[in-house]
């Protein structure tokens, strides 16, 4: 009995110790970046950084997921493997935005997760809508500060019509009941990104704040889901325009500036009533500026122009896209208008 009970204290003492060491750990990985953008109709790559190596007895199943659960690829991991690489080959079912991890099995084994927009990169944005219906849109950017609000709001109600205004987070942040206002009034809210940079003059992930942010202040300050955005000077490219759509917006440019904001061009509301009366014809998309010099007074003397002398009728800019036969993206949000 004595020899037994000595037996098993040793096997206690020496061999369950051995045996937790040999116990399988699983390894630990990071995406090297917070943000990617992946195309329709190509292959998408990540590469995998080790974060502890832990110690496999056997090979295993590492699976790159979403948010949702779906499996976008797997790749074995043998021990002692010092990378993991997924590639996951694009097609139009992966449109949209997605937050990536990494699992074996039940268990997550990436320390951060990835956010990747996936788009057709060669989606073109909208500049002029190509359709025969008798209808134009007008526009204003809402980027800076404050303006003419209610003035403006006056003479869009008077005539009827109804536009497009594309605010930056900062100026829904520092004049919330004007965009209140706006948005009351039944005129589309489109974005304008944060806070209005030369987004091309920064990396990826501010290109991705810039876009997503300005979709989540716009959400919760008004209650709106835009799905246009307008990035700032009209400069962008595809790293733009990708988290732009996974967020349910098309990118909108614009057929004719009306340089109210140019003093040097436009010193006299006669300047800018010439620009903007040029070359109007249906699907065109004008652009104006809460704050630009001599808006309202254009404003009252073009539309009567437009309405009376063209023919046309005053459109948010996604009504007009529907005229010509252009689709939206689709909106990631349950409660989407």
């Amino acid at each position: 009995m004595k020899k037994a009970l000595l037996v098993l204290t040793v096997f206690l003492i020496v061999l369950l110790p051995l045996c937790a060491v040999a116990e399988e750990k699983l390894p630990r990985f990071r995406f090297p970046a917070a943000n990617y953008v992946g195309y329709e109709d190509y292959d998408f790559v990540v590469s995998m950084e080790m974060q502890t190596v832990g110690s496999l007895a056997s090979s295993k199943m590492m699976q790159l997921r979403d948010q949702n659960g779906r499996v976008w690829a797997e790749k074995e991991f043998k021990p002692g493997a010092k990378q993991l690489t997924f590639k996951v080959p694009l097609d139009k079912s992966y449109l949209g935005g997605y937050d990536l991890s990494v699992w074996c099995g039940d268990t997550l084994v990436s320390g951060n997760s990835a956010y990747v927009a996936v788009t057709n990169k060669h989606q073109k944005a909208v500049v002029k809508v190509d359709t025969q219906e008798p209808c134009m849109s007008i526009s204003l950017d809402c980027a800076y500060i404050g303006g003419p609000t209610d003035e403006i709001l006056g003479i869009l109600d008077e005539f009827g019509v109804k536009a497009t205004f594309f605010m930056t987070g900062e100026f829904v942040l520092n004049f919330p009941e004007e965009a209140k206002r706006i948005r009351d009034a039944g005129h589309e809210i489109g974005c304008h990104s944060l806070s209005h940079p030369h987004l091309l003059d920064y990396g990826l992930d501010m290109r991705f704040k810039q876009v997503r942010r300005n979709v989540e202040i716009i959400r919760d300050t008004l209650g709106v889901n835009p799905r246009l955005f307008r990035p700032p000077f009209g400069e962008f490219d595809v790293t733009i325009s990708a988290p732009a759509r996974a967020e349910g917006m098309e990118v909108c440019l614009w057929s004719i500036d009306s340089h109210d904001w140019d003093w040097d061009r436009c010193p006299e509301p006669e300047k800018v009533v010439k620009i903007v009366t040029k070359d109007v014809t249906p699907g065109t998309i004008i652009l104006f500026h809460l704050d630009g010099f001599f808006t309202p007074e254009v404003l009252r003397q073009v539309i009567l122009y437009y309405q009376n002398e063209l023919g046309l009728t005053l459109v948010p800019i996604t009504e007009l896209m529907a005229k010509g036969g252009l689709t939206l993206p689709a909106c990631p949000y349950e409660d989407a208008q």
